[in-house]
């Protein structure tokens, strides 16, 4: 891999909470749970981020993170760099040293194109504009609040309630005998009067 595990979770929490950025902060227990991370690890690499300015940090009760200007702006490049240092590029796929262009591996020449690919990708959007292209799980916000930029507000989802309604019993019907009853004894009457 090109980065630890550090820089993956800081990675996958910077996109994630670019892709959630509403007017709330966000909760590192509501990052953990939704990206399957442990929480107490993500609370360091989030703090750390925090330091280095990526992330706004607010304590208290409406506390939590959410992205900063510099971290909007920032690549994945810049990103790893904070947490593992400048991705290093150069090593040789096959892990011969050294490796060059006068000492080359058999994947040298093939492996030098990727590499300069990988560099180009890894540098060429920044946090935000990569959030935008986040799979729709990802997208869908903790409190049915939507991304700032696109400055629309959801309904939150309410779940059916757990308990259901009692149906009502239909009236037993009154057995026919009864109901034609009172129309018997009318035509009776009339027959007795003639």
């Amino acid at each position: 891999m090109l980065y630890s595990k550090t820089a993956q979770y800081s990675i996958q929490s910077m996109l994630f909470i670019a892709a959630n950025n509403s007017e709330q902060n966000i909760l590192v227990r509501d990052v953990a749970k939704e990206l399957g991370l442990p929480s107490s690890f993500l609370s360091k690499i989030l703090q750390t981020l925090s330091r280095y300015g990526f992330l706004n940090s607010v304590k208290g009760p409406k506390g939590g993170f959410s992205l900063s200007e510099k971290g909007a702006g920032s690549t994945i490049a810049e990103l790893v760099a904070v947490v593992d240092g400048p991705m290093n590029f150069d090593m040789c796929l096959a892990g011969f040293s050294p490796c060059s262009e006068e000492n080359a591996c058999p994947f040298h020449h093939e492996w030098k194109r990727i590499r300069e690919e990988i560099r180009e990708l890894v540098n060429s959007k920044s946090i935000f504009e990569l959030a935008k292209e986040m799979p729709i799980r990802y997208r869908t916000l903790l409190m049915g609040v939507a991304p700032a930029a696109e400055k629309t507000k959801k309904a939150p989802v309410k779940k059916a309630a757990a308990k259901k309604a009692p149906v009502k019993k239909a009236a037993a019907k009154k057995p026919a005998v009864k109901k034609a009853a009172p129309a018997k004894k009318a035509a009776t009457a009339k027959k007795k009067k003639k």
